[in-house]
């Protein structure tokens, strides 16, 4: 590098850090301050600086690196031993005049020695994955490790055996400032990490209605493994694949969500899309997903939830296969049961869900260790959905329920959520021809005024679209599923 080279990178490098200063300062308020380093250092505006840096975020990420390669947390500043705290000058007392009376000041004095109140530390936890990008992301983890700084706050999350599991927040390392991974590499990454799903879905076990088998399974292969690790080794360990199919609208996705916010606090959940996985450049595909799985076993415990499964792994033997399609899937199924997976500290579990398991690769099906039906809701399974919905039910009569119940036979449990709605949407109907013009008198439908009529009109608009899929979903199962 030539004289004059150096001399321009170390006036870019001023520059640039003037800049980031002037800006930390805009956002700390300090305008003044701003104003006055602006003109001490000539800035103009002719540069800004960028989106997606700023003196916050280049601290955070030097403190994980050298949290990274030392163990330890940097000492950015230390105590000034040659410093003396001075008391502050006594202010002269004037004797008051006549009957004339001084109001004494109502303003704080400020304290002797200035400094900076700093952050709680969950909602430092909290702030830290306000980005979407895996250079900016801290995921919840499990224990204290390495003696790194951890919040004192726990989050407390009832189980249903009547004790509650206390989850610590730690921050583990960011992906992008590892020393092991290539440039490249970290660029997939943060791709894939757009998937992540980091807020709560609002959904619990209690509200899902008629699907009990899948839920005790869903437990069994990832609540239950955290609460008794002990429990779940060798040939013991939880299950790693699980497929769901059956019908459009019969709760797949429904479990996949509260699955999602069960276990929020303590797992972390990717929501893979093809939008994520596929691209059109040749070979990126296969590093997408090979980097997906790497990014879960970094953030392990981790679950992989791909909806739609059969768009992914449909079957490689048709006549349209396209090359690079056989090429993502090959490493895929590598990356689900190869030569360098199933460890027993590989504690990733990928769910799928389908409407046309006939249509997935046998490959794909064999490496599934459960294959679930969800099948429409039984009798039991559908009043509780309208008594959920609809709590006035309890009040109706049991043969007005029985009623009921036989006309939603092979409804799925999103059709009867429709007829539910539907019956609601009646009220609202009737409030606004009833209010001739004028303002209704409530905002909304209230559940509890649904009469019997009503529901039973909007199910009588309503037919199944499933029927014919229900029947072939039970004879695939009878084959290829599991009964359990």
């Amino acid at each position: 590098m030539s004289f004059e080279q150096d001399k321009r990178s170390l006036y870019e490098r001023r520059r640039n850090i003037l800049y980031l200063m002037a800006n930390y300062l805009s956002i700390m308020g300090l305008e003044q301050s701003r104003q006055t380093l602006i003109d001490e250092t000539h800035l103009t505006d002719e540069f800004q600086v960028c989106d997606n840096i700023d003196l916050d975020t280049i601290y955070q990420e030097y403190c994980s690196y050298y949290q990274l390669k030392f163990g330890k947390q940097p000492h950015v500043v230390k105590k000034n031993e040659t410093y003396t705290m001075q008391p502050p000058p006594a202010q002269p007392q004037r004797k008051p005049s006549g009957n004339r009376r001084r109001v004494q000041p109502t303003v704080k004095p400020l304290p002797m020695v200035p400094c900076r109140v700093e952050p709680e530390a969950d909602r430092e936890v909290r702030e830290l994955g306000s980005k979407m990008t895996v250079s900016q992301l801290a995921i919840p983890r499990l224990a204290q490790q390495n003696n790194i700084i951890e919040p004192t706050a726990k989050a407390v999350k009832p189980v249903e055996n009547g004790h509650s599991s206390a989850v610590k927040y730690n921050v583990r390392p960011l992906i992008r400032l590892h020393e092991n991974y290539s440039s490249e590499w970290k660029d997939f990454a943060d791709i894939v990490c757009r998937d992540l799903m980091k807020k709560d879905l609002h959904h619990r076990w209690s509200q899902v209605k008629g699907l009990d088998t899948a839920i005790k399974l869903l437990k069994e292969s990832v609540v239950t493994p955290l609460q008794y690790p002990q429990l779940f080794v060798g040939l013991t360990r939880p299950w790693r694949c699980v497929l769901l199919h059956g019908p459009p609208g019969t709760g797949k996705t429904l479990l996949a969500r509260t699955l999602c916010s069960e276990t929020q606090e303590s797992i972390t959940f990717f929501n893979a899309t093809s939008a994520t996985l596929i691209s059109k450049w040749r070979g990126e595909s296969e590093k997408l997903i090979r980097v997906l799985y790497d990014v879960a076993r970094f953030y392990a415990p981790s679950i992989i939830f791909i909806d739609e499964f059969d768009g992914l792994a449909s079957r490689r033997d048709s006549a349209g296969e396209h090359e690079a399609s056989k090429r993502f899937k090959n490493e895929f199924l590598t990356l689900v049961d190869g030569l360098d997976s199933g460890a027993d500290d590989e504690r990733v579990f990928l769910l799928a869900s389908t409407n046309l398991p006939w249509e997935i690769d046998p490959a794909f099906l064999r490496r599934f260790e459960k294959k679930i039906l969800v099948d429409v809701p039984c009798a039991e399974g559908r009043k509780a959905i309208i008594n959920d919905l609809l709590p006035v039910s309890n009040e109706w009569n049991a043969e007005q329920l029985d009623e009921l119940v036989e006309m939603t036979d092979n409804f799925t449990g999103d059709e009867i959520r429709i007829a539910c709605k539907e019956a609601s949407m009646m009220l609202i109907r009737n409030k606004i021809e009833d209010s001739a013009g004028s303002s209704p008198a409530c905002s909304s439908a209230d559940p509890d005024t649904v009469q019997f009529d009503q529901l039973k009109t909007a199910l009588e608009q309503i037919k199944p679209a499933s029927y014919d899929l229900i029947h072939k979903h039970r004879e695939w199962n009878r084959k290829y599923g599991n009964h359990s």
